[in-house]
């Protein structure tokens, strides 16, 4: 399974397209306060990654790092390429019961706005959420 990822990387390098979540910004993304601690949307977040970012063959690994003295939290999905980050969310403790959340993705499929969607749900139901079947509204 690896071959059509190589196969996709390398056509998109090759077309000038950037690789992965990029520094500037301009990656498609989502911010919004959970009513929920920050550990829960922590852990949460991470497991909607491990069970639904990972790839049908787990070619994708997922990074978790939490901070309890300043109350945040980050996870990220890497591709095959070390540095590549396809998905990220970074949270923040508002209060004791409110966390701000910003989930960032790739832009390209399956890393693209209907993951923004599934992982916004995932936080605001509690449950890991793979597939979001209606936009936001």
């Amino acid at each position: 399974m690896k071959a059509p990822i190589t196969v996709i990387i390398s056509a998109i390098v090759l077309s000038g397209c950037a690789l992965g979540v990029q520094p500037d910004g301009s990656s498609p993304s989502v911010s919004y306060t959970a009513p929920r601690p920050y550990q829960a949307v922590y852990l949460r977040v991470q497991s909607q990654a491990e069970l639904c970012l990972r790839g049908d063959k787990d070619q994708y690994d997922v990074y978790a790092e939490v901070d309890p003295a300043s109350q945040t939290g980050s996870v990220s999905v890497r591709g095959p390429l070390s540095d590549l980050v396809v998905a990220r969310t970074e949270i923040k403790a508002v209060d004791q019961a409110n966390t701000q959340v910003t989930h960032t993705v790739w832009g390209v499929k399956p890393w693209d706005e209907g993951a923004l969607s599934a992982m916004r749900r995932s936080v605001m139901l509690d449950t890991s959420v793979c597939v979001a079947y209606q936009a936001e509204r």
